[in-house]
């Protein structure tokens, strides 16, 4: 444990965000500048959190399941790719994912800092809403909209509730509407879904809080992801051809899944790598962020990370949300990143595993 720097995890986090955020966020070029380098920073700044809030060795000694886990995930993910010959980056997807997952509910933060980071959230709304970017990605250009949406949300609950401006339900309201809309102009079909999804789970959950049906939305993003991969690649077996806002349902991903499935059957314990070269797609691509996890990294690394997010997901549960309706917003905006990594890699990569650590923190911690 680095004494001294518990003091300081609240602003190391706020630093992080605001980083990830603006360089992913603000232009392409600064993006496709800096994005090699996110990993290695979210590894070597949330490790010093770590550090800092913990003593390894008595947890270690605490026999604490989840750091094992977390722990075991980064291990056995390293010594995978070592033994197959693959790109060694990638170990630090799986590193990443297993230490937010693991800090994520345990590090403190003020409110101050929840403040500060909702508004560096909607601090490129005007530029993304006044200007229609139609040379950006369409589905890069979704998940920049849901961001911007799910940190405007969570900021005007904060003002609605200090200042007792009720009158922005309604403004929250039109954020939602209008977000929706967005998508859909852009064509962003998986983006426009997962805007859906969050306005249904922010509709449904303190409803569910608290009761055995709540288990079904943990099913559904963890085991319902890899299903979903079947069903759609199934669906590409047929042959189906529908078109939905300009654009055909099967969108070539049935392909990419029914190669990487193939390929992950020949090296289930130790996954393919990140070096592995499609035939489906020209570059290395998997579109669905467990399914990443699973082919890239093998079983025994999936299992542990998924076990986190199965752990993190059922304390979720017990959150009352009929009292902090900010926390409802982020635990919606959560399942609303995990329900777009069945399209996207989505919540297993910078920036975007970093705002899910994030929206777990502002649901779990007092």
């Amino acid at each position: 444990m680095i004494k001294g720097i518990a003091k300081y995890s609240g602003l190391i986090i706020c630093a992080l965000f605001t980083y990830l955020y603006l360089s992913s966020f603000m232009l392409q070029d600064i993006y496709a500048a800096t994005t090699p380098y996110a990993t290695l920073i979210i590894f070597i700044l949330m490790a010093v959190v770590f550090l800092g809030c913990f003593d390894p060795v008595q947890r270690l000694k605490a026999r604490d399941k989840e750091l094992i886990a977390a722990l075991a995930a980064a291990l056995v993910g390293a010594v995978n790719l070592f033994l197959i010959g693959s790109n060694k980056g990638a170990a630090l997807i799986a590193a990443d994912n297993a230490l937010l997952l693991y800090l994520a509910g345990k590090v403190p933060l003020s409110d101050r800092c929840r403040h500060f980071i909702c508004a560096v959230g909607i601090s490129l709304m005007i530029p993304w809403y006044a200007v229609v970017r139609w040379y950006y990605n369409f589905n890069m250009a979704g998940l920049i909209f849901i961001t911007l949406m799910v940190m405007g949300e969570l900021l005007m609950e904060y003002a609605k509730n200090y200042f007792e401006l009720y009158y922005l339900k309604y403004v929250q309201g039109l954020l939602f509407a209008v977000t929706l809309l967005f998508t859909i102009c852009y064509h962003a079909r998986s983006a426009a879904l997962c805007v859906l999804a969050f306005g249904v789970v922010w509709l449904v959950l303190p409803g569910l809080a608290g009761k055995k049906l709540y288990y079904v939305l943990p099913a559904t993003v963890t085991a319902g992801s890899l299903v979903f991969t079947l069903i759609y690649t199934a669906l590409g077996q047929r042959g189906m051809e529908i078109r939905i806002l300009y654009k055909d349902l099967l969108s070539g991903r049935q392909d990419i899944w029914r190669e990487l499935w193939g390929a992950f059957l020949e090296r289930p314990f130790t996954g393919i790598g990140s070096s592995y070269k499609l035939k489906s797609f020209f570059i290395f691509e998997v579109h669905n962020g467990l399914l990443d996890i699973l082919v890239v990294h093998g079983i025994i690394v999936f299992a542990f990370l998924v076990f986190l997010l199965v752990k993190r997901l059922l304390e979720l549960k017990a959150v009352g949300y009929a009292f902090y309706p900010e926390k409802r917003i982020a635990a919606a905006g959560i399942y609303c990143y995990l329900f777009a990594s069945f399209f996207e890699n989505c919540f297993i990569v910078p920036p975007y595993c970093f705002i899910v650590f994030v929206l777990f923190e502002i649901v779990l911690v007092s």
